[in-house]
This record gives structure tokens, C-alpha cells and sequence, in this order.
């Protein structure tokens, strides 16, 4: 018998009931946008919109779902969550769905912008293993990508994908039966979050895919544990992040920054003080999730997991609380900060893959599975840089609540300047920009140990862990030059990279009467010298994943 789907409502409903300015539908509004007029009109404006086209190429009379979803700007707590730290999100912008169910296993998925997002569709059913039920959906979705990895256009389709291929592995008998069998959909998407910008526009597709199948199956998933399924969605299209920007776009609040933490998953609150914004500014080069910036991604996550095996190597007495790198913590090991640099100390500064196996025979299979996510890099992995920078990342993300809390906002725009500094390619020395080197030597570290045992605060408060940027190095020249000429300008308190890097979006914290001033600042040193439109806004913390149930 098939099931009643809740809130399925003809289109030519919908757009009577948006065009009803005293409806439900602009009452649940208020609860997503709070009291911005300005992203209410946009967001009925991109409804209408959605459901005109879905209405052109369906039918007014087909009963739809609107589903609304957005992207997200992490501002501290950058490239941990995979290795269980906290991070510190606002919801942002929005991506609608309008979307009917279908009698077979047939996705056709459509945008608005379809000279940007072609026309797709796949039938679920074919694109999983026949006769076969999926035992490790991560080795799985490794295959699947190096069929496809030579091919030069990660299609967006792949996000509706992920998710739908997901669930439906998730419900799958062990006799290989499909149960239930996951319905087909007719989708018409359409956003205005910036794609290729790290701003996670392709989460929001792989969040709004999961709301609707969720619903037009009415399957039931822990809420506790959906960001985490969604997260390993994602696997499919080849990168291995985490799901802080699935749980950011599942929990977004109006004027809230979000600070989630990882396994078991919490989200908690706090606000921006009222005379302070958030302004994004886009570098207009894509961050690209394919080729060379996919190795190089999955290259630093495989850095992490290598510099973990070797401490519980190498420091057995804390072996059995080491889970994750957040776990490298003076608190969490009883043990003084110097303690945690010499922990880090003890990882090699550079290793190439033999290097690895010859230092972790024990963990060869899990190693070699590590390998197989990316190709190996040139100067191979930089294990000792990139766990610094995640062990501090997660002390520097656990601070900001207290920050926003006390007021603190000078130590909050220092925590946004030191993520940035791990990240930085380039710097300014004389008015000219210079290569940055984020190693850390042997001397570099046995001088900060010195300055923690001192006993002389200055120089205690100088080398505290918090205060060490590590070296990530996902950069590029073009954005540290927004990051620099934003923290030149008064009044902002903090600038840094948003999203997995290599291209994308800076995000700062500027005191209110000076962001328009910045804003001019960055169109006159960076866009306009290059002919490039302005790409810069003040943002607005907005509400996650919803189905509009009205």
C-alpha cells in the first residue's frame, strides 16, 4: 500500500499560497530568516521561480514537495571535523527543491540554471551492484570514482546521486533485496549559493537529495546520526571529508553561530554581537573537488592519519586515548602543552609512502587503504605541519563559544587570523608578496618548548598551542591577498579562508560602520585591478534543511 507523503500539494497551490502574504508558508519564513526582509523577498522570489520551472517542465498540476536548503561558512574549527573537532558554522543563503515522486526508481534531475547544470538522470537500481548488497560503501565509492576519475566533468547530478545510492544501501537485505525500494523523483533545483566557492553548495544538494527521499519513503533515520550518514554520502563523489557541513546545514539558526561537536555530535549557539557582521568576499577561482586539488585534499586527511598512528606508536601510555587527533590535548591526556610539542616533534617532517610502511609495518592495511583516496605527492606528505595545525585547529575551534560569550572579541579575531596563517601560501614582506614556510623544524620547536617551561608569562602566552598556526598550506597567493587587504583595513577583527581551500571564499568579522569601507577596500586592491565583478557581501546567519509544511 503506498504510503500518504506529507506535505504534497498541487504547484498551482504553492504558488497561491507564497503569492498569500499572511499564509503559513510566510509564517515558517520568519522562523529561517528571522527579521531580514531582504533574504525573505529573495527566498520567495527563488521559490516562485523554482516552481514556474518545475510547473514548464512537469505540469502545474503535479503534487510537489518544496524543500529549502543552504550553504554554510565554517568560520573557525577549519579541515578537523574528519578528525573529530569541533567547528564553528552559520548557515547561509538558500538551494530549493521542488520535487515529485515517481512510481519507478527514475531520478530526473533538472536545475534552473540548466546552462550551467545540464539535465540528468539515472535509475537508482542501475547504478548499484546487481544481485549484490554493498559491504564497504567506502571502498565501494573508491571504485566507483576511478571508473569515472579520467572523465574532466564532476557532474552535479553526482550529489543527488550520493545520497539517493546511499539510502538505498542503507536499505538493503542481506540477501541483496532492496527494502524498501527507493522511489524515483522528479527534481527541479535551483540556488544562490555560490558553487566551487566553499561554501559547501554541493552538501546542500546532497542535504536537500536526503530530506526528499527521506520523506517521499518515509524512512526513519536518527536524527542524531543523519549529518553522519550524509556525510558518508558524500564519499561517492571521491573526496573523504567529515559531516560538520551537513550537521551546519542541518542545525543553521537566524543569527546564530553554530558550534558543533563531533562523535557523539552536539550543537550548541552563540551570538554575533549586534555591531559586528560577517562579510564573504569571493576570489572567483573555483575550488575545484577533482584532479590534483582532489589528491592534494585527501593527501593532508591522509598526513593526519599517518602523524595518529605514529603517536600512539610512539607514546604507548597514551595510546588507549588517542581516538582522534583532537585527543592530542593537554587536558584530554593529563600532560603539559610542552608534552603535546614533543609529541609532535617526535613526527618526521616529511615521509614518502615507504617511508610510512617502513614506520607502521603493523598498520599496513589501513595505511594502504589511506593510499588508495589519492596519488602519492611529490614532496611526499607533510605529517609534521599538518598534525600542528589540526591539534591546535581543535583547541583554537573549542574557545570560540567562550569568546562570543565574554565579549572577547579581539582573541575571536585572532582565532580566525592563526586558522588562516596555517593555510597561508603567501605573505607580505616589503610590499611584495613572498612564499611562506609553515615547517617546523626541530630548533622551531625545541625554542617554543623553551618558552613554555619558562615560567616568564610573555613568553608563555607567546608559544601557548592555541596561538601555533601549524601548516596546512591549501592557499593560494590570491586569496591571502583578499585575507590581507581585509585585515589592513579598520575595523576588521579577523579574516581566513572559508572551506577546503585552493580557490573559493574569505570570510571576516568587521565592526558594522566600517564593512562598508572593506568592502570598497577589496573591490579597489583585488577585483577591479583584475576586471573581475565584485563579489562581496555582508551575510546573514539563516536556518538549515527544511521541508516547507504548510
Amino acid at each position: 500500500m503506498a504510503v500518504a507523503i506529507r506535505g504534497l500539494r498541487p504547484v498551482s497551490g504553492w504558488i497561491d499560497l507564497i503569492k498569500d502574504t499572511d499564509s503559513a508558508f510566510h509564517k515558517q519564513l520568519d522562523s529561517i530568516y528571522g527579521s531580514n526582509s531582504g533574504l525573505r523577498i529573495e527566498a520567495v522570489r527563488m521559490c516562485l521561480c523554482t516552481l514556474g520551472a518545475f510547473a514548464e517542465r512537469f505540469g502545474l498540476d503535479r503534487s510537489v514537495l518544496v524543500i529549502r536548503s543552504a550553504g554554510r561558512v565554517n568560520v573557525v574549527g577549519t579541515h578537523i571535523d574528519h578528525r573529530g573537532g569541533s567547528v564553528n558554522p552559520i548557515a547561509v543563503k538558500h538551494v530549493w527543491l521542488v520535487v515529485e515522486p515517481r512510481d519507478d526508481d527514475l531520478v530526473l534531475a533538472r536545475n534552473v540554471e540548466s546552462s550551467l547544470f545540464p539535465d540528468e538522470q539515472f535509475r537508482i537500481s542501475q547504478c548499484l551492484p546487481a544481485r549484490r548488497k554493498i559491504r564497504d560503501w567506502d571502498a565501494w565509492c573508491h571504485d566507483e570514482y576511478e571508473k569515472r576519475r579520467h572523465d574532466p566533468a564532476v557532474t552535479w547530478s553526482n550529489y543527488v546521486r550520493a545520497a539517493t545510492l546511499y539510502f538505498q544501501h542503507l536499505h538493503t537485505t542481506d540477501d541483496s533485496r532492496f527494502a524498501p525500494v527507493i522511489r524515483g523523483m522528479n527534481m527541479m533545483v535551483y540556488g544562490s549559493v555560490p558553487r566551487a566557492a566553499g561554501l559547501s553548495s554541493s552538501s546542500a544538494i546532497v542535504m536537500l537529495t536526503t530530506e526528499a527521499v527521506l520523506r517521499i519513503n518515509d524512512l526513519r533515520i536518527d536524527p542524531a546520526h543523519l549529518a553522519e550518514h550524509c556525510g558518508q554520502a558524500e564519499w561517492y563523489v571521491g573526496t573523504r571529508g567529515g559531516y560538520s557541513d551537513h550537521a551546519a546545514i542541518l542545525s543553521g539558526k537566524p543569527g546564530a553561530i553554530l558550534h558543533i561537536t563531533a562523535s557523539p555530535m552536539t550543537v550548541d549557539s552563540a551570538a554575533l554581537p549586534a555591531d559586528y557582521s560577517f562579510v564573504l568576499a569571493n576570489s572567483l577561482i573555483q575550488a575545484k573537488k577533482q584532479a590534483g586539488a582532489r589528491d592534494a585534499f585527501n593527501s593532508r586527511v591522509a598526513a593526519y592519519a599517518f602523524g595518529l598512528m605514529m603517536i600512539r606508536k610512539l607514546f604507548p601510555q597514551h595510546a588507549d586515548k588517542l581516538e582522534y587527533l583532537r585527543d592530542v590535548n593537554p587536558e584530554k591526556l593529563g600532560v603539559e602543552q610542552s608534552d603535546i610539542l614533543r609529541m609532535v616533534k617526535s613526527l618526521p617532517l616529511s615521509a614518502r609512502r615507504d617511508d610510512v610502511l617502513k614506520m607502521l609495518p603493523e598498520c599496513e592495511q589501513e595505511i594502504h587503504h589511506v593510499f588508495r583516496s589519492h596519488e602519492e605527492p611529490e614532496q611526499g606528505y607533510p605529517i609534521r605541519q599538518v598534525c600542528l595545525y589540526g591539534i591546535t585547529e581543535c583547541i583554537r575551534a573549542d574557545m570560540v563559544p567562550q569568546c562570543l560569550r565574554a565579549g572577547d572579541m579581539k582573541t575571536f579575531g585572532e582565532l580566525i587570523n592563526i586558522s588562516h596563517d596555517g593555510d597561508r601560501v603567501t605573505k607580505l614582506v616589503g610590499g611584495r608578496r613572498a612564499a611562506v614556510d609553515n615547517s617546523y623544524p626541530d630548533e622551531r620547536i625545541d625554542a617554543m618548548i623553551r618558552d613554555l617551561e619558562s615560567g616568564d608569562p610573555g613568553r608563555m602566552s607567546r608559544a601557548a598551542l592555541w596561538r601555533q598556526s601549524g601548516g596546512y598550506d591549501v592557499s593560494l597567493p590570491e586569496i591571502d591577498m583578499l585575507v590581507d587587504i581585509a585585515l589592513a583595513s579598520p575595523g576588521v577583527i579577523g579574516a581566513g579562508l572559508v572551506g577546503a581551500g585552493m580557490g573559493g571564499c574569505i570570510v571576516l568579522v568587521v565592526e558594522d560602520k566600517y564593512a562598508p569601507g572593506v568592502i570598497e577596500n577589496m573591490a579597489e586592491q583585488y577585483y577591479r585591478p583584475r576586471n573581475l565583478p565584485v563579489r562581496e557581501e555582508i551575510i546573514t546567519p539563516v536556518g538549515g534543511l527544511c521541508t516547507l509544511d504548510v
